[in-house]
C-alpha cells in the first residue's frame, strides 16, 4: 500500500541535505520538490540495482542528524561490499525538524526520517502543530535512535532558580519548527506557564547557532538543552556549554506534574552529563524524556528494511564513532526499546528483530509494497 491512513492507526492512540527543504516550516505544506530521495518509491532509482532513501533529518547539528549521517556513512561503507555494488544509498535531507520531515514525508520527497515520538503521537491524534493541517501517511517504526533528557539551564546572575522563575526573562525553548518544541510548549502549558510567558514577551525565537551568541549578549536568560543517552550533547550544546556561564533550573511540582500530563512524556532525576566547562552545585538534574527512533515509509522495501536492521545491529561501533549517543543495537532488543504501541513496525525490522529472537508479538508488521 502507497501509504498508512490516518484512520487506522488513529484507533488505540486516542487516549495517549537535498537543498531546497531547510526552510519548511512546522505547520507549512509539504512543498518542496523530489530531493535526492526520489518521488517516494525508496525501492528504485539511479539503476545499476541501487536503492535510494532519502531521509528527513533536522540538521547535521542536532544529535539525531549526526545519528543519521553516521548511520549514512556506515550503510555506504557496508553496500560497496556488497555485491552488486552500493546497493543501498542511504541519502540524509535536512529539513529543519521532525515535524516538516513529516510533512515532507507525507508529500512524497522522502522515505524515511528521523522523529520523535511525541511528534507521531501528535501526528495521530491531529494535535498541534497538526491541529490545522493534518498529515495523511505516517512512516512505520524502524529502530531506535536514543532517549533524550530534556532539562532547563539559567545564566549566571539571571535570578531564575526554578521554574516559576521563567516568567518575565528571556526565555528561550528550542527553533520553533522542531518537535522538541512543540513538546516543550505542551509540557509548559500543562505545567500552567506558556501564556504567561507569551503574554509578558519572555519567549526568545532563534536558530541553535544564534543561541551562544545571544546569551554573551544578554538577550537570552533561560534554554531548554538535553543531553542524549547519557553519552552527551548536541553540537550547538556543546558551543553554549563552551562560552555561557550557566546553572540548573529546579522543576517545580506543578512543572512536574505538567511534564507527567503531556503524552509520551515523563519526569526523572538523574546525574548530571555532557556540560563539561560548567560547575552545577547540584548532583542531580530535573529532565523530562523525548524517545527518537528512525521511520521507515512503506515504500521502502522489505528486503532493504531488513538489510538496514542487519547493518546497524552488526555495525554499532562504526556508527557511535559518529555518534556516541547511538543505541546499542548489537543486542537486538533494544532497536525496539522505544517502540510505540499501536503502531505498525517496518516489515523488514520486524523480521530481522523475529529472527534474533526479539520478542514483537504485541506489535503490527507494516505491509509494504515490495
Amino acid at each position: 500500500m502507497p501509504s498508512i491512513s490516518r484512520r487506522d492507526v488513529l484507533h488505540g492512540l486516542a487516549g495517549l541535505s537535498a537543498v531546497g527543504l531547510a526552510g519548511c516550516a512546522s505547520d507549512g505544506g509539504g512543498g518542496g520538490g523530489n530531493g535526492s530521495g526520489g518521488n517516494g518509491s525508496g525501492g528504485g532509482g539511479g539503476g545499476g540495482g541501487t536503492t535510494r532513501i532519502g531521509v528527513g533529518i533536522p540538521s547535521a547539528g542536532t544529535t539525531t542528524g549526526a545519528a543519521s549521517n553516521s548511520f549514512q556513512r556506515v550503510v555506504e561503507n557496508v553496500s560497496a561490499d556488497t555485491e552488486p555494488a552500493g546497493t543501498l544509498r542511504w541519502n540524509n535531507q535536512e529539513t529543519g525538524g521532525d515535524p516538516p520531515s513529516l510533512r515532507q514525508f507525507d508529500a512524497g520527497n522522502i522515505q524515511a526520517m528521523t522523529g520523535g515520538n511525541f511528534i507521531i503521537a501528535s501526528a495521530k491524534q491531529d494535535l498541534p502543530p497538526f491541529q490545522k493541517k493534518a498529515v495523511g501517511s505516517i512512516p512505520h517504526q524502524a529502530f531506535s535512535i536514543t532517549a533524550l533528557h530534556m532539562h532547563i539551564l539559567a545564566v549566571e546572575g539571571s535570578g531564575i532558580e526554578t521554574t516559576d522563575d521563567l516568567v518575565g526573562k528571556n526565555f528561550w525553548p528550542l527553533p520553533p519548527q522542531w518537535g522538541l518544541r512543540q513538546q516543550a510548549e505542551t509540557v509548559l502549558k500543562n505545567a500552567g506557564l506558556w501564556s504567561e510567558l507569551q503574554d509578558s514577551g519572555s519567549v526568545v525565537n532563534a536558530d541553535t547557532g544564534d543561541v551562544a551568541g545571544a546569551i554573551s549578549e544578554e538577550r537570552i536568560d533561560a534554554i531548554v538543552a538535553y543531553g542524549a543517552g547519557g553519552a552527551n550533547l548536541a553540537g550547538w550544546a556543546t558551543e553554549v556549554d563552551a562560552r555561557a556561564n550557566l546553572h540548573l533550573v529546579k522543576m517545580t511540582d506543578s512543572f512536574q506534574q505538567g511534564v507527567e500530563s503531556t503524552r509520551g512524556t515523563s519526569f526523572s532525576e538523574i546525574k548530571p552529563y555532557g556540560w563539561e566547562n560548567q560547575e552545577f552545585e547540584a548532583d542531580t538534574m530535573d529532565v523530562y524524556g523525548a524517545d527518537f527512533q528512525f521511520w521507515f515509509g512503506p515504500g521502502i522495501s522489505r528486503d532493504a528494511g531488513y538489510e538496514l536492521a542487519k547493518i546497524s545491529s552488526e555495525n554499532v561501533e562504526s556508527i557511535q564513532e559518529g555518534q556516541p549517543a547511538y543505541a546499542d543495537h548489537s543486542d537486538p532488543a533494544n532497536m525496539a526499546s522505544l517502540y510505540l504501541d499501536d503502531h505498525p513496525v517496518h516489515a523488514g525490522v520486524y523480521d530481522f528483530l523475529k529472527e534474533q529472537g526479539v520478542d514483537v508479538s504485541g506489535y503490527t508488521r507494516g505491509e509494504v509494497q515490495g
